[in-house]
Order: structure tokens, then sequence, then C-alpha cells
């Protein structure tokens, strides 16, 4: 980060030491912190009735610690607890949305960073829930009320219904239109595959896509997406390629934009990047919270 970013960071900070045992967040209590691990181990933990708690991750050294401040309802959505002595540095989230809402270049910094984390999380939660043997259950996200209203021809009007941009200002959408591109996949067909270049972003329209993970025996399917859904975020980071399969379940119609213009765009214009960086931290966190729910689920009694 730039200096100024950094010293923007540490007036939100604080040194803070934690003995094993002790609890750095509470599920249920309001989130309005963020931490940064210096040395020790902290276990992530959810409460599973007739278990106990539950860990889904552990976090050391240069781990990152807590986003549920970025979104409403703002409450933490699990437990983090010390078991070894720890430190870590403590910023205040609401500071951090000030500042990013004043300075969107900065705010396009830390939500892009912060979105990186949430992936690897994500990806590092299905390969656990995989390893369980579990198949995950499968599940529409809340966005597939999304219509398709084919008699819409004009690509700028499908782009602004998108639930994925609502709120997006008229020039970023009409930006948007001029590069967005439509395509439809045929049932069965790959959209993409694990390991090829990442360089695509799909906004779904109509249809259904099956994100699947490749094993010895056969894929297996981590999640289905639906209408008003996105699909692929490997182009916004190294090494852009694809964590996974994607093959479209039936006739499916999306939007698409290319990778490295979007990436370009972000950096030359940083009140836009903000917020596509700040809808791709949402979505991303809200499938990794489905994820671990899942893991949970799985854990035995």
């Amino acid at each position: 980060m730039p200096e100024k970013y950094l010293a923007l960071m540490a007036a939100a900070a604080a040194e803070r030491a934690f003995q094993p045992g002790e609890i750095l967040v509470r599920e249920g209590d309001p989130a309005n912190r963020f931490f940064l691990i210096q040395n020790g181990r902290v276990a992530l933990q959810a409460h599973r009735p007739a278990v106990g708690d539950v860990p889904i991750q552990f976090l050391s050294e240069g781990d990152v610690l807590g986003w549920s401040w970025l979104f409403a309802p703002f409450v933490w959505r699990f437990q983090a607890r010390a078991i070894e002595p720890t430190n870590a540095l403590v910023l205040d989230g609401g500071h951090l949305l000030v500042a990013s809402e004043t300075d969107h270049a900065f705010g396009y910094e830390l939500m892009t960073r912060i979105s990186q984390t949430i992936i690897r999380a994500l990806q590092a939660t299905r390969k656990r829930l995989l390893e369980t043997g579990s198949r995950p259950a499968l599940r529409f996200p809340a966005k597939n009320l999304f219509e398709f209203q084919p008699n819409i021809q004009s690509l700028e009007e499908r782009i602004a219904r998108h639930p994925f941009l609502h709120g997006l200002s008229v020039q970023h959408l009409n930006r948007l239109g001029e590069c967005a591109r439509p395509t439809e996949f045929e049932t069965g067909q790959l959209i993409f595959q694990t390991g090829d270049p990442a360089d695509r972003f799909y906004l779904l329209e109509q249809g259904s896509v099956s994100l699947e993970a490749r094993r010895e025996n056969g894929p297996i399917q981590i999640q289905i997406i639906g209408p008003g859904d996105v699909l692929g975020w490997s182009w916004l980071f190294d090494p852009y390629l694809w964590n996974f399969d994607a093959r479209a379940l039936e006739r499916t119609s999306a939007l698409f934009f290319y990778g490295t213009w979007l990436r370009e765009w972000c950096a030359q214009n940083p009140d836009f990047g903000y917020e596509l960086m700040k809808r791709v931290a949402q979505i991303v966190l809200q499938r990794l919270q489905a994820t671990r729910q899942l893991l949970i689920e799985a854990t035995p009694a």
C-alpha cells in the first residue's frame, strides 16, 4: 500500500495481545473490528447444538480476521478464540468504511485486498468440505428471483437491471454497456475449466450453471448459480487461472466482460473500481458463509 494509505490504516489501529482461550469476537455480537494477526494462533468456530464449537478455520501470522463489519447486518457470524498467545493489530472497521467512502482510491485498494483474502478463504473452505467426503448441498442464491426479459434489447438496460450492478451510476452503467457482450451456452456446454486462463466475467440472466471440482471419480458439484448471479472472479488476481469448472445445466444466457478490460478500467477509474470491488466482496462473502455452514453441518455429531 502507498504510505498515505498505510497512515490511514494506522490511524484506526491499536495493538492487542490475547491469551490462550480468550475470545476475540463472539458470534452474534456487533461486528466493528478488523484483525491483522502478527503472531500466535486463532481458531474460528461456530456453535452447533449437540456438538459444541465446531472449528471452521485456523489463523496465524500474516492472516486476516473479520470482515462482517463490511456489510449489513454488521454482526459476527462466528466466534474467534486464541488457542495460543496471540498478538494482533485491531482496526476500527467504521473508520475504514468512512475513509473508503471519502477516498475511493483508498477504498478500491482496501476492497481489492479484502476480496482476495475472502476468495482464498472460500477456496480453502471448499477444499475442506470436499475432504469430509460430503457432497455439498446445491442451493440457488436468493437472487434467482431475477427474471430475464427477452423483450429488452438494449445492453445498457439489461446491465442496469442486473442485481449485481444495482445502484451503480448511470455513467458507469453506460460505460459497461459499451463493452458488454451477450452470450449463450447450450445444455452441458463447458464454459471454462480448471487451470485455463481466467479472462471473463459473466452476469447470468437466464438458465443455470454448475460449479464443479475435479476428483478422480469424476466431477463434484460445488454450487449451482442462476439468474441474477455472477460467474467468475479469478481474472482479478494472479495467477489469473480458473480454480474450478463451470458447466451450463440448461440453455443459459449471460452478459460477459473481458477481465483484462475490467482490471484496467478499475485502475484508471477508482470510483468504478471501488464500487465493483464492494460488490465482488459481498458476493464472495455470501458464498463463503454458505460454504462454511455446509462444513459445519458436515461435522460429525
